[in-house]
C-alpha cells in the first residue's frame, strides 16, 4: 500500500501539504544555464528538450549579459584601447533574446522558461602590458538577475561593460572636462598667426615661420580633438575599471537597480575561484563569500555547486545573514538555490539529474515560479537518488498556527516541527537529518526512509525571532531547505 501511495505522489508531481492547508506541487527546476546566445553549448530549444527528457518543469536561463572587456592606455584610455567581445545577450539583442524564450515557451506549454542574465558588475585592471604583468580582477564574480521582462530594464543594467548605465548626473565640477577647448582655441590662433604677422619689421615675408605656426596649430587642434573625444560625455561615472577594487558598491548598485524593477538577484557561485591566462593577460577572481555579509537586499545565493563550504553549512555565512535578519539588521531574508552554472562543459542531462531546485507552487506558471523564488518556497537536492521532502512545517503548541519554508509565524507556545519524506524510487535508505536553529544543530535524527518525525522544541524566548532549517544527508546526496521563521509573542 505504501509503495502505491509513493508511486501516485510521484506521478502527480509530488503534492505537498505546506503551511495552513495549502496544497502545493513539488516542481523540479534547473537554474543557471547558458545557451548558444552567450557561452553555452545548446540552443534554447535544445535546452527545453533536454529538460523534458529529465522531468524538469522549470528552466531559468541565465546567459551572460555582456562578454566584453576593455583596456585603454593613459591618458587617452577611451581612444587608445583594446576591446575583446564575444557572444552575449547584448551582442545578440535583448529583444531578440526575450522573443526567442517566448517562442520556446509557446512550443513547450508543459515547461516554464524564465529569462535571466548572468552579470559581472565590476572588473578592474592592475599592472601594465609593457611590464608583462597586466591582470584583470573579478571578471568571474557573477550575479544572476532573474525576472526582468522589459527590454529597457536590461538595457540599463549597471556594470562596467555597460558604461553608460553608470553615468552620474552632471555637476558643476564636470566643467573641467572641457579643458581641451582651450587647447583648440590656441591651435586656431596658431593657424591665424601668419595673418597677424605677415612681414617682419624690415618688411620681409615671414613665409617659413608662418608654415611652422600652421603645423604647430594643426598638431594642437588634433590633440585637443582627441582629448575632447576621450572626455566625452563630459561627466563622471560611478565606477570604472581603472581604480582598483571598489568594494561592495558595484554589486549593491546592481541589486538595488533590479529590486526597483521587481527582479531577483542571486550570488551565482560565491566560493568559486578562477585563475587563468589569456594571451598576455592574467585573469583572477578569488572566492568572495564574505560579500554575502557586506551586501544587502539580494534574494539569495547558489548553495551548490560553489556555495557550501563556507556559506551553506550550519554556522556558516548564510546562518550569520539569517541571524542578522532575525535581529532586525536586515530588511530581507536570504534564500538558497541550486545553480548548475552550465555552459560548455559536460552533459546537461547529467547536471539536471544531479542538482535540482524544487519549487513548491500551486500551479505551473511563470508567475507562481517567480513568487516561490521570491518567498523562499524552495529546497535544493543534490544527488542521483531523488529524495522528496513531503513535509517540513513548524507549528505552535498552543494554537493551530503553522508555517512552511519562507513563512514567518507568531507563536505563544513551544515550536512543534513536523518532517516527513521518501525516495521517489520507493527504496528504503538511511538518512541523517540535521535540525538547525539559528545556525546551531540542535537535533540529529537518523531514520530510514520513508520517514515521519514530530519534534517539540522546548526553546521559548518571548519577543525574539528565530528560524529553523534542515540539512539532510543520505547515500550519495544532500538536501538543503530554506528557513522557517518563528516569532515568539511577548
Amino acid at each position: 500500500m505504501l509503495r502505491k501511495l509513493i508511486l501516485v505522489s510521484v506521478i502527480l508531481g509530488c503534492f505537498c501539504q505546506i503551511g495552513a492547508g495549502e496544497e502545493l506541487i513539488q516542481t523540479p527546476a534547473a537554474i543557471h544555464i547558458s545557451s548558444t546566445i552567450s557561452d553555452g553549448k545548446y540552443s534554447i530549444s535544445e535546452i527545453a528538450e533536454i529538460a523534458k527528457q529529465n522531468n524538469i518543469k522549470i528552466v531559468i536561463l541565465t546567459n551572460s549579459d555582456f562578454m566584453r572587456w576593455e583596456y585603454g592606455l593613459w591618458p587617452l584610455q577611451r581612444i587608445i584601447k583594446k576591446t575583446v567581445e564575444t557572444n552575449s545577450v547584448f551582442n545578440y539583442g535583448i529583444r531578440k533574446y526575450l522573443k526567442e524564450i517566448e517562442e520556446a515557451q509557446r512550443k513547450n506549454p508543459n515547461l516554464v522558461l524564465i529569462a535571466g542574465v548572468e552579470s559581472a558588475p565590476l572588473y578592474y585592471w592592475e599592472g601594465s602590458p609593457f611590464k608583462n604583468n597586466l591582470k584583470m580582477y573579478n571578471w568571474h564574480k557573477h550575479m544572476l538577475v532573474i525576472g526582468l521582462d522589459k527590454v529597457n530594464d536590461y538595457k540599463m543594467l549597471p556594470s562596467i561593460a555597460n558604461r553608460y548605465s553608470l553615468k552620474l548626473p552632471y555637476k558643476f565640477k564636470d566643467i573641467y572636462r572641457f579643458w581641451p577647448i582651450l587647447l583648440l582655441i590656441i591651435g586656431i590662433l596658431c593657424l591665424r598667426e601668419r595673418k597677424f604677422r605677415y612681414k617682419d619689421l624690415q618688411g620681409r615675408p615671414l613665409g617659413p615661420y608662418s608654415r611652422v605656426w600652421q603645423i604647430f596649430g594643426i598638431c594642437i587642434i588634433i590633440f585637443s580633438l582627441l582629448f575632447l573625444l576621450n572626455n566625452f560625455p563630459f561627466c563622471s561615472f560611478k565606477y570604472d575599471q581603472y581604480h582598483g577594487e571598489q568594494g561592495i558598491g558595484p554589486y549593491q548598485n546592481l541589486i538595488d537597480y533590479v529590486n526597483k524593477r521587481g527582479g531577483l538577484t542571486f550570488w551565482a557561485h560565491p566560493e568559486a575561484e578562477n585563475i587563468e591566462k589569456r594571451d598576455r593577460v592574467n585573469i583572477e577572481t578569488r572566492e568572495h563569500s564574505n560579500n554575502l555579509l557586506e551586501a544587502r537586499d539580494y534574494t539569495g545565493f547558489a548553495v551548490f555547486y560553489e556555495g557550501y563550504k563556507k556559506v551553506g553549512p550550519p554556522g556558516g555565512i548564510w546562518d550569520e545573514v539569517l541571524k542578522q535578519y532575525c535581529q532586525g539588521r536586515r530588511k530581507m531574508p536570504v534564500w538558497a538555490i541550486g545553480g548548475l552554472a552550465f555552459d560548455q562543459t559536460g552533459d546537461l542531462g547529467e547536471y539536471m539529474q544531479d542538482l535540482r531546485t524544487i519549487f513548491l507552487i500551486p500551479h505551473l506558471t511563470k508567475q507562481a515560479a517567480l513568487e516561490a523564488l521570491r518567498e523562499g518556497r524552495i529546497y535544493v537536492v543534490r544527488g542521483k537518488e531523488k529524495l522528496v521532502l513531503d513535509r517540513f512545517i513548524v507549528g505552535d503548541s498552543l494554537s493551530d498556527i503553522n508555517g512552511a519554508m519562507g513563512d514567518e509565524i507568531d507563536v505563544s507556545g513551544n515550536p512543534i516541527l513536523r518532517i516527513s519524506g521518501h525516495f521517489a524510487g520507493g527504496q528504503s535508505e538511511l538518512v541523517k537529518i540535521y535540525l538547525i536553529r539559528n545556525g546551531d544543530v540542535i537535533k540529529t535524527f537518523e531514520v530510514k526512509s520513508p520517514f515521519e518525525i514530530n519534534y517539540s522544541d522546548e526553546y521559548l524566548d518571548k519577543g525574539k525571532k528565530i528560524y529553523y532549517r534542515l540539512e539532510i544527508h543520505y547515500p550519495g546526496g544532500i538536501l538543503i531547505t530554506n528557513p522557517i521563521f518563528v516569532k515568539f509573542r511577548q
